[in-house]
């Protein structure tokens, strides 16, 4: 915190100077330019807006990411407080294949050094949501392989405004969200909360809470130069503060309980619990140094502490959790040690300071850093034979996880967790640290109905792994690498347009024992496809193809046989599919019907055979299927809006996914089933400042099975009920 406080005062100095300048009001911008500007780029984006956001409220981004072709998430806690999102077949573990950013900033705890997001923004404070995948991605590294997420904030408004929204629903859940604003002649600020609490859907056998409480705060200055000024100037200040304490786990069932009562938890993960804290300080710079250029410069800093204590293991047994929950069966007299250990997690059984029977619980504290410096500098040339959008852009970026991981042990004493009082030595104590220069130049050159884009990024990344348990596990890295890119897009007449595109993934391998031994994650994307529009009609269907060179599998703390960031080579992997999109709005004399279709088609295929260590993969045959990811993903969704009325109802689907690699058939106990889900929402504006919205999530109450990692079968949120309130002032 020291670090960020210093550079708050330097900043706060700073801003009385920028206001005391001759400084116009700049236009707010997007990266995309909106929904308009989509429909003739050369490549994939979506473009989710401010109503499709408030439609629903969604509070887990995942929910919200359901509309966006050739995006997958995985379910883990219900709620989406540590997200799984991958795109165009990158893993989705904790999405740490694509880039997260908050207003183009990166905002990953440490995107280099750690790329797994164990915080990602509160999604109820968020505007809008571009989603970016294929060549237009890779002005947004360092992750080119899958794509890029961009976080829209609330912008200052130009005048004094506010907004009240709350909502109370099912399992005690409570929403506040409230921001208001101002800006008086050429500064202006805006201040913004957040709380969302519950006590969860899941039940412990001691009653205790299994919710989580979240909290926001965030501050936004703006300060813009005098319109009489040659230059028009804008600086803009952003400082936030969140936390959250989650009691959150690890731990879920055997399958046979998860049939049996799905939203039950083991007496085990009594004392699993989340907490973090999380401060930010970002800077934007912008200045017209003429009428067709432009140069921003951003300085930020992210700090996140963490600390997740949770079950880890039992103490001194050939068997690990994932074993029991997968072996154990009461009707199998074989399986004498398993069910003798899985009694111990339900608490039917007592320790009795057997070593084997007692229960590692697991404290992985960490403190993260990301900060940096970047300016992007744009200009657009106008001529008789072309016009050139020019964009280039150069960032130096440091980020940093240190990890100190304790255990304690206890045993189970009728159904609780009793500390035995012994001292643990020390699990983990290692640090990995980056530090990463990168710079892109990207044209958009227009001539006639052809739009083409070509671009170049570099990233120049040197990577430090110090382990104080083990130095011999010390190792220095550092990687140079071109990502080249290019799409066209052609209008052929005003409806219909065609597009083409090709870029080189990219995912580094980030500081680790392994990394000496480990390639970075390298591709070659392709896609393909077409624009239709009318005024009532979209459709989109885009054809992918990524040829990976090398695939990186990260382990994670919930899988068997490696460590916590150790890092493996999958080879080439091959990646295909579809994603359709389509839009329609049909007008009757009083009322309007909108409806959207998103689908995406995936095949995935590993290119040769290997036996890994990483549990995901295990023993890999040539064409065998990637772990998670779904081979048929459709959202649907209809609506009635008549006056101040609106109804609208959301189907989502996904197909069978393995939990291995693997091909042909595949047992019930290693694949996740098909899932589906239907949630309902209705507003009603009572006047232009109050609306009252009604939600139903998991309208028939579906009990899907969504991932057996971590350890054992989770379910999805059940049937929930919210009723909230917007109240906008002025």
């Amino acid at each position: 915190m020291r670090k960020l406080y210093t550079l708050l005062s330097s900043l706060l100095i700073i801003s009385p100077l920028a206001a005391a300048q001759n400084t116009v009001e700049l236009e707010t911008v997007t990266i995309t330019g909106g929904q308009e500007s989509i429909t003739t780029l050369p490549g994939s984006v979506t473009w989710i807006d401010t109503q499709a956001m408030e439609t629903y409220e969604h509070s887990d981004i995942q929910k919200v990411l359901e509309e966006a072709p050739g995006v997958y998430t995985r379910g883990e806690d219900g709620y989406g407080l540590r997200p799984n999102i991958g795109m165009r077949g990158a893993a989705a573990e904790r999405s740490q294949k694509i880039n997260i950013m908050e207003d183009g900033i990166l905002i990953g705890p440490a995107p280099y050094s750690a790329p797994p997001a164990y915080y990602f923004p509160n999604v109820s404070r968020i505007n809008a949501v571009e989603v970016f995948k294929g060549p237009v991605s890779i002005q947004y590294g360092p992750h080119t392989i899958g794509g890029a997420l961009n976080l829209l904030t609330q912008p200052v408004p130009t005048e004094f405004s506010g907004e009240i929204n709350a909502g109370v629903g099912s399992d005690s859940f409570r929403r506040l969200h409230a921001h208001v604003g101002s800006t008086n002649e050429r500064v202006g600020f805006q201040v913004e909360g957040l709380t969302i609490t519950t006590d969860g859907f899941k039940e412990l056998p001691n009653g205790d809470s299994t919710g989580f409480e979240r909290n926001d705060i965030n501050l936004k200055t703006q300060v813009t130069s005098d319109p009489a000024t040659d230059y028009a100037q804008r600086f803009t200040v952003k400082f936030g503060y969140g936390n959250e304490h989650s009691n959150e786990t690890y731990l879920g069932l055997t399958d046979f309980d998860f049939d049996a009562a799905p939203y039950q938890r083991y007496a085990a993960s009594a004392l699993d619990q989340m907490t973090w804290d999380h401060w930010k300080l970002h800077t934007d710079y912008e200045i017209d140094l003429s009428e067709t250029s432009r140069l921003t410069t951003r300085l930020y800093r992210n700090e996140f502490e963490r600390a997740w204590r949770r079950l880890d293991d039992f103490t001194d047994s050939i068997y690990s959790i994932s074993n029991i929950l997968s072996e154990a069966d009461p009707d199998d007299p074989t399986k004498l040690a398993q069910n003798r250990l899985y009694d111990l997690l339900t608490g039917e059984l007592n320790s009795n300071g057997n070593p084997q029977q007692q229960l590692d619980i697991i404290t992985n504290d960490r403190e993260y850093y990301s900060q940096g410096i970047e300016f992007i500098f744009e200009n657009l040339q106008e001529t008789d034979s072309a016009d050139h959008q020019l964009i280039m852009g150069l960032r130096y970026h440091e980020d940093e996880v240190d990890r100190f991981h304790t255990t304690q042990t206890y045993d189970m004493i009728n159904a609780e967790l009793i500390h035995d009082g012994e001292a643990r030595e020390i699990a983990v104590n290692n640090k990995g640290h980056s530090k990463a220069w990168s710079g892109f130049v990207k044209d958009e050159i227009t001539i006639g109905q052809w739009q083409q884009t070509l671009g170049l990024r570099v990233e120049s990344i040197d990577t430090e792994f110090t382990n104080e348990l083990d130095p011999s596990e010390d190792n220095d890295q550092s990687n140079t690498i071109l990502i080249p890119g290019a799409g066209v897009f052609y209008q052929v007449n005003e409806q219909l347009g065609v597009l083409a595109g090709v870029n080189r993934g990219f995912s580094h391998n980030s500081p680790s024992s392994s990394a000496a031994n480990v390639d970075p994650e390298t591709s070659v994307n392709w896609e393909a496809g077409f624009r239709y529009q009318t005024d009532s009609s979209y459709l989109e269907s885009i054809m992918f193809f990524n040829d990976y060179r090398n695939l990186i599998g990260r382990c994670r703390a919930s899988d068997d046989g490696c460590d916590g960031g150790e890092e493996f080579n999958g080879g080439e992997v091959e990646i295909a599919g579809l994603e359709l999109v389509a839009r329609h709005n049909h007008q009757f004399e009083t009322a309007t019907i909108p409806f959207q279709l998103t689908y995406t088609y995936t095949y995935t295929a590993f290119q040769s055979g290997f036996n890994s260590e990483f549990s995901q993969w295990g023993d890999v045959s040539q064409g065998d299927e990637l772990p998670y990811i779904p081979d048929h993903a459709v959202n649907l969704k209809v609506g009635y809006e008549r006056g101040p009325w609106l109804l609208s109802v959301a189907a989502n689907y996904l197909s069978e996914m393995r939990e291995s690699a693997g091909s042909g058939s595949v047992t019930d106990s290693e694949k996740i089933p098909n899932q589906f889900t239907l949630d309902l929402a209705t507003n009603y504006q009572f006047t232009d400042e109050l609306k009252i919205q009604f939600k139903i999530d998991n309208v028939s109450d579906a009990a899907n099975l969504v991932s057996r990692r971590p350890f054992g079968a989770r379910p999805n949120k059940p049937h929930t009920v919210e009723l909230g309130m917007q109240y906008l002032f002025n």
